[in-house]
């Protein structure tokens, strides 16, 4: 729906709460909530940064694209009239997403990525199994080395050592 489209009975532009600045306002709650998060780390310095030096420019990004988000609103849908039909999809995933969470130290972290994207491309977005097997396993092995083996991020094995 263009902002030509959005307008009320007397062709003025219609008014009320925009969903860019919802999403800005929740981009900025969440900048803020990590940065308060934060505080329990030491910064460091530039040159030598801490461990809540990047959580801290990241949430400070975020929060400035947050309010670009919210400030440039002016032509994107009304709040009130979004269609939230994927809303259901929606709250599949983000369970899922706190199921492997929750599994990622109990089976660790290549099976819980497994079992998290069989589940995201096989069943929610309903993709044939062999190129939803390849891109799980693919991605859970690769990221792992990534990660672990050069970055050198520890990260669960889970008790089989996986």
């Amino acid at each position: 729906m263009s902002s030509a489209d959005m307008r009320d009975a007397g062709g003025a532009p219609a008014r009320g709460l925009r969903s860019d600045v919802v999403a800005g306002i929740v981009l900025i709650v969440i900048a803020l909530l990590v940065a308060w998060q934060n505080r329990a780390y030491p910064l460091g310095h530039l040159a030598e940064p801490g461990p809540g030096y990047m959580p801290l420019m990241i949430s400070g990004a975020l929060g400035v694209f947050g309010l670009l988000i919210a400030l440039r609103a002016g032509s994107s849908p009304l709040f009130n009239a979004l269609d939230w039909s994927e809303g259901k999809r929606g709250v599949v995933m983000l369970l899922a997403c706190g199921a492997a969470v929750f599994a990622l130290e109990r089976i660790g972290y290549r099976l819980s990525m497994i079992a998290l994207l069989v589940f995201m491309l096989g069943v929610v977005e309903r993709k044939r199994v062999v190129p939803t097997l390849l891109v799980a396993f693919s991605f859970a092995f690769v990221s792992y080395w990534l990660f672990a083996t050069l970055l050198k991020v520890q990260l669960p094995r889970g008790p089989w050592g996986l």
